[in-house]
């Protein structure tokens, strides 16, 4: 009996550890785990030994031998379903319709495995900074937020910047001001590395006027690079304006028709630093000497425990604003301390 039982636990010990994902690093080192997810130059591993999951650089991987099914996207815009491992630092797929591959593994950008939930699936920060001046009574809240969910066939997101500044004029007058800037992309992917993209974008800025600028979009876009360390997609497309200007401009709405350019870039294997840029521009086709420029610059230093601290520029120019003596552009610069999941 006490032979069967041993017997039986080597057995259970055995096929479990079989079943585990296992990574050797190029220095030698050996992991035994789950691998959570891939992306952005790095790989989240799992162990038992560990309260915390070990994120490694995907260039210092040799082996990797995992039994699970994963999402696979690669650089050159292909996406599949299937098990990966890793000899040599050559990655073979296995696609769930029977074909095999080789290829060299940094062309591989990401993983997640087809079973993970939905929150598995998400990236998500959330940042925020305040700031008081005790000699005019100064307040200024920053929150900033983003969320995407990404799949092999579809990309939306969520993002949200909210600005309030509250100064004492004098001892009776207090002026706020507000800039809220908020929307979404809705991205689907066509054949390797295009895909559609349609955009709602929402900007309120007492600076400029504007009680609520809305702008939605229909584009076709592509991707020029993406690897393990960026990636940068460019689109086109046309755009609907439509702006309400606040009751101190004495301006009636307007709308137009635009034509617009995007680019958006990423770039994140910079030893806990990461950069992301977004600029966007607009030509008017019913306003002839009308042009909109829309510019971010975002940069995060990774903290322990996915907390980062971040310093971003923003940036809105129109050359015709509505207003009557206002400025073309509006502008801002923060920093402020966040988590991300």
């Amino acid at each position: 009996m006490t032979k069967g039982l041993l017997s039986f636990a080597l057995l259970f010990t055995l096929f479990t550890s079989q079943a585990q994902d296992k990574v050797v690093l190029t220095n030698g080192d050996q992991m035994i785990g789950s691998i959570k997810s891939f992306d952005n130059g790095v790989l989240e591993f799992e162990t038992d030994y560990s309260e915390s999951n070990f994120l490694i650089d995907w260039d210092m991987i040799k082996d990797l031998t995992s039994t699970d099914t994963f999402i696979i996207n690669m650089s050159s815009g292909e996406k599949y379903n299937g098990s990966i491992n890793i000899t040599d630092q050559t990655a073979t797929i296995n696609k769930i319709d029977g074909e095999t591959i080789s290829v060299p593994f940094l062309e591989v950008v990401y993983l997640n495995s087809v079973s993970s939930g939905f929150w598995d699936r998400m990236s998500i920060s959330l940042d925020g900074g305040f700031t008081h001046s005790k000699s005019s009574n100064n307040n200024q809240l920053t929150v900033r937020g983003t969320a995407s969910y990404l799949t092999t066939k579809i990309n939306p997101d969520l993002y949200g910047n909210f600005l309030y500044n509250g100064v004492d004029a004098n001892d009776s007058v207090r002026v706020v001001n507000r800039r809220n800037n908020y929307g979404g992309n809705f991205r689907l992917f066509i054949g390797k590395s295009w895909f559609g993209v349609t955009s709602a974008d929402f900007l309120t800025s007492d600076e400029i006027e504007m009680e609520l600028r809305s702008t939605y979009s229909l584009g076709l876009g592509y991707y020029p690079i993406r690897n393990h360390k960026l990636y940068l997609n460019i689109a086109t497309g046309m755009a609907l304006n439509n702006e309400i200007y606040n009751d101190a401009a004495s301006t009636p709405s307007n709308s137009s028709a635009e034509a617009y350019l995007s680019a958006d870039f990423n770039a994140f294997d910079l030893e806990n630093v990461t950069i992301t840029s977004n600029c966007q521009y607009y030509k008017s086709l019913n306003q002839a000497s009308r042009n909109r420029v829309n510019f971010t610059l975002d940069v995060k230093f990774d903290l322990p425990k996915d907390f980062y601290v971040g310093a971003g520029y923003t940036i809105n120019y129109d050359s015709s604003p509505g207003a009557e003596g206002v400025s073309d552009t509006d502008y801002i610069f923060q920093t402020s301390i966040g988590w991300s999941l």
